[in-house]
C-alpha cells in the first residue's frame, strides 16, 4: 500500500534514533553484498535507515510542539543505553519475506522501556496506543511479491552470526518524511536527550 501524501498544514513524521555514520557505511556495504548474491529488493538509501520508534503518520503542524514536549519527558526518565546490530531476519517470515532487516541486541530492554514510555507520553496529546509487539530493527530493504525465498533464507543463514557494529542510544528525534521521487527525505525538527550513564563508581 502506498503511503499517503501529507495534505497542506500537515507534515509525515515518526519518532527515532539515529544511527552513526561509520555503522550506516557497514550496513550499505552489506546491501552490495547481498545484491551481488542476485537478491533484488528496493534498497533503503543510508540516509533514510533509522530505528524507529513510532510512527506518527499526518499530523498538523501545530502538534509538533507538544509531541516535543512528549518526547522530552518520556526522554528524561531513561538513562543513555548502548546497543549492537547483528544478524538479518525478515517480516513476516522466510516463506514469503517482504522486509529484510539488521537485528539488534544488547540493552534490548532499555530500548523496549525507551519505546513504551514514548508511546505511554503520545498517548497524552493524541496518538493511539501501538497494538503490535515492539520489535527494534533496521530496514535494509523491501521485497516485492516474486523474490527467490529460497535465496533470502541462505542469505539470511549466511548473516547468523554477523556483527555489524554498535552505538550508543542518548537521544531521540522527532523527523519530518518528505516523500519524493528518489526517496524519502528525513529532516529532524526536535530532539530529546536521554539522561547520561551513571559513571561507574
Amino acid at each position: 500500500m502506498s503511503p499517503k501524501p501529507s495534505i497542506p498544514g500537515t507534515l509525515r513524521a515518526f519518532v527515532a534514533v539515529e544511527i552513526p555514520g561509520d555503522l550506516l557505511k557497514t550496513l550499505e556495504a552489506v546491501q552490495s553484498q547481498i545484491r551481488r548474491c542476485g537478491v533484488r529488493a528496493r534498497w533503503v538509501r543510508p540516509e533514510s535507515m533509522h530505528l524507529t520508534l513510532k510512527f506518527l503518520g499526518n499530523i498538523p503542524a501545530g502538534q509538533v510542539a507538544g509531541v516535543t514536549e512528549a518526547l522530552q519527558s518520556a526522554a528524561s526518565r531513561l538513562g543513555a543505553f548502548r546497543l549492537t546490530v547483528a544478524g538479518l531476519g525478515v517480516f513476516p517470515g522466510i516463506r514469503h519475506p517482504r522486509v529484510l532487516w539488521a537485528g539488534l541486541s544488547g540493552a534490548i530492554e532499555a530500548l523496549a522501556q525507551l519505546q513504551q514510555e514514548l508511546d505511554d507520553r503520545l498517548v497524552g496529546v493524541g496518538f493511539s496506543r501501538e497494538e503490535r509487539d515492539f520489535h527494534g530493527h533496521l530496514t535494509l530493504g523491501r521485497f516485492s511479491a516474486e523474490v527467490h525465498g529460497a535465496r533470502i533464507a541462505d542469505v539470511v543463514a549466511s548473516y547468523a552470526a554477523t556483527i555489524f557494529g554498535g552505538f550508543e542510544v542518548r537521544e531521540v528525534v522527532l523527523f519530518q518524511s518528505d516523500l519524493q521521487p528518489q526517496g524519502p527525505v528525513h529532516t529532524a525538527l526536535a530532539r530529546a536527550k536521554l539522561l547520561a550513564p551513571a559513571s561507574p563508581g
